[in-house]
């Protein structure tokens, strides 16, 4: 009886914890990726929102930049819009640099988001000689 081959319960029971731990593992890592590509793509979807009201606002008359100043913020959705408890919160803040030069920063908070994604330009509001 001394030459018995196979596996023991100690031994099987071994295998299946260290099974559990690596499982364990791969799911928390799992759980954590798609918590960032889930962020990831509220990102995407502020800094789409702050380029489309940037361009808005570079095709504007330059005199009027502080016409479009939204100093406390406005809601929007996903598309830009306008709407009451939207998920994104768009900021423009139109800020004199000197004579005929303004800095216009537009600012777009997301839900879960530690900063907003944020786009600054600067806009000659003088004569065009």
């Amino acid at each position: 009886m001394k030459n018995r081959r196979g596996f023991t319960l100690i031994s099987v029971m071994i295998a299946v914890v260290i099974l559990a731990i690596g499982v364990l593992a791969l799911s928390r890592t799992l759980a954590g990726s798609m918590k960032a590509n889930s962020r990831a793509g509220l990102r995407t979807i502020a800094l789409d929102i702050a380029r489309q009201r940037m361009e808005f606002l570079r095709s504007q008359p330059p005199q009027t930049m502080g016409d479009f100043a939204e100093a406390s913020g406005v809601d929007v959705d996903e598309r830009g819009r306008v709407v009451n408890g939207g998920k994104y919160r768009r900021t423009v803040v139109v800020t004199d640099v000197r004579t005929a030069l303004v800095s216009v920063t537009v600012r777009v908070a997301y839900p879960n988001g530690t900063a907003p994604v944020e786009l600054v330009t600067y806009v000659y509001t003088g004569a065009v000689t």
